[in-house]
């Protein structure tokens, strides 16, 4: 913001405490209940069968829609592979990952919280894809 003038003090105004301060506009104190959170719009769904297709999964969560990677049909090395990608991607968009069935991964955003209700114990481990 620029200094304000007036043109009664050689166009600069003095410090006497009675000028209004500038205030921005502030869209929360307008509202009167709480925001909406936007709703989901989509999930894209992928059933890669090699790596070539992280770059699709890596875009989509990179703009904001949550991702089910669906990893039966690759092989375990390239499945090993494209988890180790995806945990990178997660971590560098802040996102979340969740493991929702053998070989089965939803990637989130991070603006997507994922609720888990009843989740049974997996003695599997997380990155166990045998």
């Amino acid at each position: 913001m620029g200094a304000l003038r007036d043109e009664h003090h050689n166009g600069w105004l003095m410090p006497s405490g009675n000028y209004p301060a500038a205030v921005p506009d502030d869209p929360w104190a307008t509202q009167a209940s709480a925001p909406t959170i936007p709703a989901l719009t989509k999930i894209a769904s992928l059933k890669p069968t090699g790596f070539e297709a992280a770059r699709t999964v890596g875009e989509h969560v990179r703009s904001g829609t949550p991702v089910v990677m669906d990893l039966t049909e690759m092989t375990g090395a390239e499945a090993k592979r494209m988890v180790d990608f995806a945990s990178g991607l997660i971590f560098g968009t802040c996102g979340g990952i969740e493991r929702i069935a053998r070989r089965v991964f939803l990637l989130t955003p991070a603006d997507v919280e994922v609720m888990v209700i009843d989740r049974p114990l997996d003695e599997t481990g997380f990155y166990n894809q045998s």
